[in-house]
């Protein structure tokens, strides 16, 4: 895997990240209280004494050692198969889109035949509020699954950072996908 694109994957985890952390859980204040306190920690914790001193190399050594954790492959790897799953499920075949057509068409010339059109609508819309309310579910725990990955993300966000103050070359052309911590 070369390391420009482990930096980006690791750049594009720590953005999603700050994203996530920033909307209302449905668990409440408590929760996003509780979500905003651990991202300050680790942002706080991503310092490390001797930052400065290191080397491009070392930089990238930590950054690498960060994107291959066995623990961060396996949530990244599974988060990967949900979404490709996800993406299935919101395709709509061309064969069902054309079947509604075909109904509505009917429904709207036979008299009376609209009625069973909208009921079974109605059926579809309930099914689709509760498919989209337990995708709502599913994002959440996967928010508080990376939640656990935050210290090693606000890390490797930090350790980026460094690399592009000292431009290094494996750095060059980051600056779009990182964004320094804000100033505190």
């Amino acid at each position: 895997m070369k390391p420009q694109s482990i930096v980006v994957g690791v750049a594009l985890l720590a953005a999603y990240a700050l994203g996530y952390a920033q909307t209302m859980p449905p668990g409440g204040a408590q929760d996003y209280e509780a979500m905003a306190k651990s991202m300050e920690k680790a942002q706080a914790e991503a310092n490390k004494p001797g930052d400065e001193r290191l080397t491009c190399d070392q930089l990238q050594q930590q950054l690498v050692a960060i994107a291959q954790d066995p623990a961060f492959l396996a949530y990244v790897q599974a988060a990967g198969v949900a979404a490709e799953k996800d993406m299935a499920q919101m395709q709509v075949p061309k064969s069902e889109i054309a079947a509604k057509s075909a109904a509505t068409v009917m429904a709207s010339m036979v008299p009376g035949a609209a009625m069973g059109q909208m009921m079974a609508n109605a059926a579809e819309n309930q099914a689709k509020v509760t498919q989209g309310a337990a995708r709502v579910q599913a994002r959440m725990a996967e928010g508080q699954q990376m939640m656990a990955f935050m210290p090693m993300l606000m890390r490797g966000q930090r350790l980026m950072e460094l690399a592009m103050v000292r431009k290094c070359e494996w750095a060059t052309g980051l600056g779009e996908t990182a964004a320094p911590f804000p100033p505190r």
